[in-house]
């Protein structure tokens, strides 16, 4: 992949606008490498020369499209409020902001998670996990926990929201495995809303306060 590193930007960013837009509405087995060449301007014979083959091709555009995205969390994550709750509702918002202005990289992704296909399923895993284990715990650093009643473990209060959030984002996943991507898309918002009425629980408990 060093000779496309090595392209000049504007060409480099044409072929990765038009790869990202084909995966992202076909997915990796119905996406037209054909389709590719003829809206990016180069042969199929460059397509292959710079990576080899659709999958690794495939690869490298999930990898670009993660690495921007989590770029761009962390290029706000200054003004993460320490609150855990209010930390939760911010992700909430920055993700409904990525929703609408990097729509086709989310699709791709979202496409590539919930629809793994089976010749990409060992190195999509891997990524999955990888991007979990390094990621989820850092969104959870420097949280305020003096809001924390005084009589629970808040190392074990962390950790038990973090459990949730991943309980329902793979309820998510598993929800939605299987149907148009289109569809988390419309259903975006109600998604968010039950996330936060689940922490809300969380955050206000399930008995009435006596």
């Amino acid at each position: 992949m060093d000779k496309f590193e090595s392209l000049p930007d504007e060409k480099k960013q044409r072929i990765l606008n038009v790869c990202i837009e084909e995966f992202a509405l076909y997915g990796y087995d119905k996406a037209s490498t054909n389709s590719i060449v003829k809206k990016a301007y180069i042969s199929k014979g460059i397509l292959f020369h710079y990576f080899g083959n659709k999958k690794t091709l495939f690869l490298y555009i999930f990898d670009y499209c993660i690495n921007k995205l989590v770029n761009r969390y962390y290029s706000m994550k200054e003004k993460e409020p320490k609150d855990i709750f209010e930390r939760i509702m911010w992700s909430s918002i920055v993700k409904m902001k990525a929703f609408h202005e990097e729509p086709n990289m989310i699709k791709l992704i979202l496409l590539a998670i919930s629809n793994m296909p089976k010749s990409l399923e060992p190195e999509l895993t891997q990524r999955y996990n990888d991007i979990y284990e390094k990621n989820m715990p850092q969104f959870f650093q420097d949280i305020d926990t003096s809001k924390f009643r005084k009589d629970i473990d808040s190392q074990k209060a962390i950790e038990l929201i973090m459990m949730c959030a991943d309980g329902i984002s793979n309820r998510y996943l598993q929800e939605y495995k299987n149907r148009p991507v289109d569809e988390v898309f419309n259903d975006a918002e109600k998604i968010m809303k039950d996330f936060n009425e689940c922490m809300d629980i969380l955050k206000f408990g399930i008995y009435p306060v006596e």
